[in-house]
Order: structure tokens, then sequence, then C-alpha cells
């Protein structure tokens, strides 16, 4: 891989992270405000909320993961040509 797609590639699992990051930040506050509120359906509305940022977090993660899986089969194969 060279240098610029490295770079690009650097980036994009720093952002894929960040918004893992951020989505679990978020399903934590809704939650919380799930836990503060006595009306049920505003404790609904948060915990749908949540069950979204959740969802949100899952989807991102596996992209992560896929992405990590084929950094790791180009690497290797870069490997065996040099």
């Amino acid at each position: 891989m060279d240098e610029d797609n490295k770079e690009v590639t650097e980036t994009i699992v720093s952002i894929l992270e960040e918004a893992i990051e951020s989505e679990i930040e978020s399903e934590k506050k809704y939650l919380h405000a799930a836990e503060l509120t006595y009306d049920a359906r505003v404790k609904d509305f948060f915990l749908s909320l949540a069950r979204m940022e959740h969802d949100h977090k899952e989807q991102l993660t596996g992209q992560l993961e896929e992405l990590r899986a084929q950094l790791t089969v180009l690497g290797e194969m870069n490997d065996m040509f040099v």
C-alpha cells in the first residue's frame, strides 16, 4: 500500500473509531435520560433512541472489523511479494 492510501485508510479507521465512541456516549445519555423520567412515553422515546444508537454502534463496529480484516489480508499479500 502506498503512503497516500495508507494515510487515507488510517483516517477512515480513525473516523470509524470516533463514530463508535460517539454512538456509545449517545446511548449512555439516552439510557440515563430514560432512567430520570417518570413519563412512560418519554421513557420509551429515550429507550428507542438508545436502541438506535446501539444499532448504529454495531453497524459501525462491523464495518471497522471488515475493513481491518481486509487490511490484514492486503498486508499479508504485500509481504509475500516484498
